[in-house]
């Protein structure tokens, strides 16, 4: 009988936090994007003009917005489309709030699904020269069924002057980014064209 109920508690213990990952990637999945800007959705000129970019996306960057992810302010989104439909958000953030930023990101959506950083944690597990390059970054990844959301973090190895870069955001991509883009760049031509 006690072997039973420990059996019972080791099996809820194991399975608690995938079970709070799965509601926090469903989570991602409902809200689709960041506030009222939906992946998925067509482009409306309300946002402003799109730019052409290398890539062959088009982007659309809201400056002054009123956002913020709880407390945290927005400092801009950029919004990129692929044959007028919405396929990236941008969510940029002033880095002094990259601590809060990655507690609130773990906090509504669970344990990250992907550990891509490359700073000084990571170095000094892998044995790695800690000064290597110029830049740190924590890089952290939570992929659902339809769209995946990037917490990128790159701050300065060696802290500097006030004008040292640092980049703070947000990403969230639909999963066929990739394959999308790839059908933008080939254009809409077919024979009737010809």
């Amino acid at each position: 009988m006690k072997i039973n109920y420990c059996i019972v508690l080791f099996t809820i213990v194991l399975f608690t936090p995938l079970l709070f990952s799965a509601q926090g990637l469903k989570n991602l999945d409902d809200n689709n994007g960041f506030k009222k800007h939906k992946l998925g959705s067509r482009y409306t000129s309300l946002y402003g003009v799109k730019s052409k970019q290398e890539d062959g996306s088009e982007k659309v960057v809201i400056n002054s917005t009123a956002d913020k992810i709880g407390d945290i302010p927005v400092k801009t989104i950029e919004l990129y489309y692929l044959k007028d439909t919405l396929s990236r958000i941008i969510v940029r953030v002033s880095p002094e709030h990259h601590a809060r930023l990655i507690e609130a990101s773990k906090n509504s959506f669970g344990v990250p699904t992907q550990n891509l950083s490359d700073n000084e944690t990571t170095r000094k597990a892998k044995n790695e020269n800690l000064t290597a390059g110029k830049y740190y970054k924590d890089q952290y990844t939570w992929k659902s069924k339809r769209l995946n959301m990037e917490y990128l973090y790159e701050y300065p190895i060696v802290e500097a002057t006030a004008y040292t870069q640092k980049d703070l955001h947000l990403s969230f991509t639909l999963n066929d980014y990739s394959m999308r883009l790839n059908r933008a760049k080939k254009g809409s031509y077919n024979a009737k064209d010809f």
